[in-house]
């Protein structure tokens, strides 16, 4: 007597993971101006916590990395670090700095965010 064996084969192709969506980076920077040579007296707060994962995370409950630099100009950061979500930062103000945050979700997706600190004339 013979048996038959039935073998059931997924094929992968086509089959791949959703890798998500990439989350969203959004800056706030108080002052938006500080005086020309400023000499690090202004803090400036970099402000990213509007930035979100709203298609992925849309509850907010899953935190994200945050990645600063600052460009252009010599910068100081008071009391937190570049990967914090709001550091406080004094520019000595010779030049506009460019600010930029990398917002990564956990998914290693990410998103970048620029703006500038201006200069004002006293």
């Amino acid at each position: 007597m013979w048996r038959l064996t039935v073998l059931t084969v997924l094929s992968a192709v086509g089959c791949t993971l959703d890798p998500g969506r990439p989350p969203l980076a959004r800056i706030e920077i108080t002052p938006a101006a500080i005086v020309e040579n400023d000499g690090f007296q202004t803090a400036v707060t970099l402000d990213g916590t509007a930035s979100a994962d709203p298609l992925d995370d849309p509850g907010g409950a899953i935190s994200l990395e945050f990645s600063w630099q600052i460009l252009d100009d010599e910068v100081r950061f008071e009391g937190s670090r570049a990967t914090s979500p709001a550091p406080m930062i004094r520019l000595r103000g010779d030049v506009p700095a460019t600010i930029i945050l990398t917002v990564t979700d956990r998914d290693g997706l990410a998103a970048t965010a620029v703006d500038h600190v201006q200069l004002t004339v006293r």
